[in-house]
């Protein structure tokens, strides 16, 4: 990982197989770095995936245990959403089929340095 930039960190798990896009955002939902969409529909994705993680984390304090991930399954694809440190959110569109998370979660670890 030495000399890697976030860009690279991104394209690592870009590259995994069935991995469709990689977007990098903050825990306030703020686009950072990866693949963008339309300006005015990345916004409100980016923050209502922040939002999606968050949520998940509050809602399981009671049963004492951390979130790993969580996954949207979406008609057409999946969401994988993770988060990289205490300041950031991966968001990973994958194909539908994909069942690969342990991947993404491996491939992930460079990313969080960055953020």
């Amino acid at each position: 990982m030495g000399g890697e930039t976030l860009r690279d960190a991104l394209y690592e798990v870009k590259t995994i197989p069935g991995v469709i896009s990689v977007m990098l955002v903050s825990r306030t939902g703020m686009f950072v770095e990866g693949d963008r969409m339309d300006r005015r529909s990345m916004d409100t994705f980016s923050a209502m995936a922040a939002i999606v993680l968050g949520a998940s984390e509050t809602a399981t304090t009671e049963i004492e245990e951390k979130v790993r991930y969580v996954v949207l399954e979406l008609e057409k694809s999946k969401l994988v959403i993770l988060g990289t440190g205490i300041r950031g959110v991966l968001i990973v569109r994958v194909k539908r089929d994909f069942n690969n998370v342990d991947a993404i979660l491996e491939a992930s670890k460079g990313v969080g340095q960055f953020i």
